[in-house]
């Protein structure tokens, strides 16, 4: 995806952020487009398709959701269809997540370690972060065995990154002089 779709899909986002506050629906509106994505997983070459007439298209989507999806994110979903944007649901359910975090004053961090982290370290990690970041943070563990010891960390912007594997690779253009 190019930086022009991550943006307008963040515009997307913002919008339908909006749209939801004012009718009280960014939850449910939250959980549909979650949903969807998996929901309509296999049906996304045929919804990106330019050959395809919106009206089938159209058709596929409420097939699928069955009216299970509040209106809100059934128009939501129709529009992208309307503008040929439908290749953009991914990137703007996800900026939608985050809109709906940061509302909450929550910002997600992923950290991945070599081996899985226990619960105490978990929780000294969140607390950690929490008091870098200055807000809750709502924080992802997954395994990464190339890391080889120690904890990378991507909190928004910043990557914080204790992994061996990190410092070996810094130790590496210390030597070289890059």
């Amino acid at each position: 995806m190019t930086s022009a779709e991550r943006i307008l899909a963040g515009r997307y986002a913002r919008a339908l952020f909006a749209c939801a506050v004012a009718r009280k629906e960014e939850t449910a509106v939250a959980a549909d487009l979650a949903a969807c994505s998996g929901a309509l997983a296999g049906a996304l070459p045929l919804l990106r398709d330019p050959r395809v007439p919106a009206g089938q298209k159209k058709g596929l989507v409420r097939e699928s959701l069955r009216g299970a999806a509040a209106p809100l994110t059934a128009d939501f979903l129709e529009y992208l269809i309307e503008k040929k944007r439908f290749g953009l649901l991914a990137q703007a359910a996800a900026d939608f997540d985050r809109l709906m975090l940061q509302a909450r004053g929550v910002v997600r961090a992923r950290a991945r370690s070599a081996r899985p982290l226990s619960e105490a370290d978990r929780a000294r990690l969140r607390r950690s972060l929490e008091a870098f970041a200055g807000t809750e943070v709502e924080l992802q563990c997954e395994e990464d065995p190339e890391l080889l010891g120690g904890v990378s960390v991507r909190l928004g912007d910043w990557v914080l990154d204790r992994s061996l594997r990190g410092q070996l690779q810094s130790l590496k253009e210390a030597i070289r002089g890059d």
